[in-house]
């Protein structure tokens, strides 16, 4: 253990403690420093991640707030100089809260884990021949980028709170967007504003600012405007066709047995739900939305086969089930015939396939005119929680490779799953839910940023890249994983539906080959590197790219005028690894 690592963070600690205690009304701040100094002395051990940790702290966090607490006494009227810098004092005593919490996880972690080896041990060696670091700008125009780009997040907070306060929806409009134009200019207030809402973000502005192009008319109506043109896009209704409540989740004895397909329960009321108007119609019976977006045309088939489709259903039903490979279409003439679920991102409680769309029409139309693409809005929390968005994806794949072919004017030849963040966590989870239950497994995987864990107990060091995002900070996923699971069963140290990372290795080794995009400051990205290193030694198929100074939610960084320059090449990157899935 280097002592002089421990005794400079502790000094410096000491030293806010000290000019702290000079400002009145101030001791809850103590307080909380002193509350974690003690609890870095008491897990003080000789542990390489410890070390690290401390480094990190000190230059990210106790540094800089020590250096704007000396140019706070060096003013004249320090009581009134503070208002300025309160708003960010609130946020490092927060985030030293974090840190006190996460401490003990450090020292937990074994000594023979990946994170504790160094970059010369042959595990390292080995599975640095698989990761691709790839550089999208010289990091100083990297870094002015993101400062331009995180002023407009800035802005987008501002928006999200404003005219919150007032009950007359027309008053609380116009002050919303009469007061965010003024954010252009007033750019530091709405700094402070973000500052503010991410120290103790509540569920309402996560919600607000992640689905921001949904719930504001404005950001609509120029997603709308400036989205690339696209051949097809409608929606449609998915009804559920399968008995949800035979599909088990939360883990137990069984969830690793592997089961002999002999047919699924189907529905009550099936007939009806089989009329292809019900893809028409909004219900309050359980529909899955789905948007679907094609560069070619794809056409609502109303003259349904339904001899054919009967057929379909007694071949997965299992009342009727019949003891043969589940059949395409084989004679149908499309040219539509690679398949792709877009499954997308927002911590299970934002966001949605519109969001998402500034890059997946962009898939749509680099892909070409036979494919196409199904985008899903799921059930979000805390409406509905654990495990109902998963829920939703499964039966949706489930509709797509059994029924989508007499509905539509496709045939699927190949599926690929895409998903962000925790749509990559689902997209893993139907091929867990395809392997288990013995139906066709997709063919491909995409995934961003997927959160690979959800059990915060278990530490690598790139977690402390949460306490300095300005795109994903921990405060706010910690409250997004809080909704996600709260009153449920949910335990994602044991369940590979909540950590896939956790999953055996009979159903890793069953996977399909995969491609896999992070941001190198991305805090879920030591778990996407501990989850490949396992795949590396089951020798699977895979691809990982980790893109130098990026963090989290890079897909949808390239909006016009609100862009990140540097994002388009990784954009096009992206367009590119989606069409190898399909061509290999």
């Amino acid at each position: 253990m280097n002592d002089h690592i421990i005794c400079n963070t502790l000094y410096f600690l000491q030293k806010c403690q000290l000019l702290l205690s000079q400002i009145e009304g101030k001791q809850e701040w103590i307080n909380e420093i002193n509350e974690c100094q003690k609890e870095l002395e008491l897990h003080k051990v000789n542990h390489p991640l410890y070390e690290y940790c401390l480094l990190f702290i000190t230059e990210k966090i106790i540094q800089p707030f020590l250096q704007d607490l000396d140019t706070l006494f060096n003013c004249q009227d320090v009581v009134k100089e503070i208002k300025k810098y309160e708003l960010n004092f609130n946020y490092v005593i927060k985030r030293l809260s974090l840190i006190k919490e996460f401490i003990p996880n450090v020292v937990k972690v074994p000594l023979d884990d990946l994170f504790c080896k160094p970059q010369t041990d042959d595990e390292w060696i080995q599975l640095n021949r698989y990761i691709e670091y790839v550089n999208l700008d010289d990091p100083q125009s990297l870094s002015k980028q993101f400062d331009q780009f995180y002023d407009y997040i800035a802005m987008g907070a501002a928006y999200c709170t404003l005219g919150q306060k007032y009950s007359n929806t027309l008053i609380s409009l116009i002050v919303q967007n009469v007061g965010g134009a003024a954010m252009l200019i007033k750019k530091q207030t709405a700094r402070n504003i973000k500052t503010k809402e991410i120290t103790n973000p509540s569920l309402s502005f996560v919600k607000g600012l992640w689905s921001i192009q949904n719930n504001s008319t404005f950001f609509k109506n120029f997603m709308k405007f400036t989205n690339c043109k696209i051949k097809s896009h409608l929606k449609i209704h998915v009804p559920f066709l399968f008995d949800d409540q035979q599909f088990k989740y939360h883990h137990d004895n069984n969830t690793y047995v592997l089961e002999k397909f002999n047919g699924f329960k189907m529905v009550d009321d099936l007939y009806n739900k089989l009329q292809v108007k019900e893809l028409l119609q909004k219900s309050k019976q359980q529909k899955i939305k789905v948007r679907i977006i094609s560069a070619n045309k794809v056409i609502l088939n109303n003259n349904i086969d339904y001899s054919q489709l009967v057929q379909k259903v007694i071949e997965i039903s299992s009342e009727h089930h019949q003891i043969s490979q589940i059949i395409q279409q084989n004679n149908k003439i499309t040219k539509i015939k690679k398949v792709v679920l877009h499954i997308h991102g927002g911590g299970w409680v934002a966001m949605s396939s519109f969001s998402h769309q500034s890059y997946t029409r962009k898939w749509a139309n680099y892909l070409g005119d036979d494919a196409i693409i199904f985008s899903i809005d799921y059930r979000l929390a805390p409406e509905y929680r654990y495990p109902y968005a998963l829920e939703d994806v499964w039966q949706l794949y489930l509709w797509i490779i059994n029924f989508s072919q007499f509905y539509l004017n496709i045939k699927v030849e190949q599926i690929v799953l895409a998903g962000d963040s925790a749509g990559g966590n689902m997209a893993l989870g139907i091929c867990f839910r395809a392997i288990k239950y013995g139906v066709r497994i997709p063919d491909g995987l995409l995934m961003a940023y997927p959160a690979v864990n959800l059990d915060l107990t278990k530490f690598n060091p790139y977690l402390l890249q949460g306490l300095i995002d300005q795109v994903a900070p921990a405060t706010v996923l910690k409250l997004a994983l809080y909704e996600y699971l709260k009153d449920t069963n949910g335990k994602p140290d044991v369940d590979p539906y909540l950590s896939p990372l956790i999953a055996d290795d009979s159903f890793l080794l069953q996977l399909p080959k995969m491609t896999i995009m992070c941001g190198q400051l991305d805090s879920l990205t030591g778990d996407t590197i501990k989850f490949v290193n396992r795949l590396r030694k089951l020798n699977k198929q895979f691809r990982i790219l980790i893109y130098n100074g990026i963090n989290h939610g890079f897909l949808n960084f390239e909006v016009p005028i609100f862009a990140v320059p540097a994002i388009k090449p990784l954009i096009e990157n992206s367009c590119d690894l989606l069409k190898q899935l399909f061509n290999q």
